[in-house]
């Protein structure tokens, strides 16, 4: 499944880039997502509680971000298993100055594997889209309160 998108952030691109790397902050903002440690520079065990119709489950997995370009680009990837099948998402992200604030840009794919692809990937994609915008939602609530 393609994961493409853009949003606006209302903050300079510095500010965007470390909310987007903070364990912090992607703990809070991402749905799901219960707990990050950081087992080496940039590498994070990941817990999260996920659901996709009535397949729901506790996921452990890894986070890593991979090739820093603070605060132009970064690539993250994460690969988590749980009794629903697993998940694999390699997502490059890259930020521009734009005059209202930052343009991030994101374009990579995600994998999903057993009893969660089962439910179709029509699904899937809708599921993804709405863990996406919750996401940049918090994102931009967190960066326009710093601001």
């Amino acid at each position: 499944m393609d994961l493409n998108g853009e949003k606006v952030i209302k903050a300079a691109p510095e500010r965007v880039y470390q909310l987007l790397t903070d364990p912090a902050v992607l703990t809070e903002v991402m749905p799901g997502l219960k707990r990050l440690t950081e087992t080496a520079p940039g590498v994070y065990q990941a817990e999260m509680e996920m659901g996709v119709a009535a397949i729901r489950g506790r996921y452990q997995g890894e986070m890593q971000i991979v090739d820093p370009e603070p605060p132009h680009r970064y690539r993250l990837k994460m690969k988590g298993q749980g009794p629903g099948g697993f998940v694999d998402v390699d997502l490059t992200t890259e930020l521009e100055s734009v005059p209202e604030g930052t343009r991030v840009v994101y374009r990579g794919v995600a994998q999903v594997g057993g009893k969660v692809a089962g439910v179709g990937q029509r699904l899937i994609g809708g599921v993804a889209s709405m863990i996406l915008g919750q996401f940049f939602g918090g994102i931009e609530k967190r960066a326009t309160a710093a601001s």
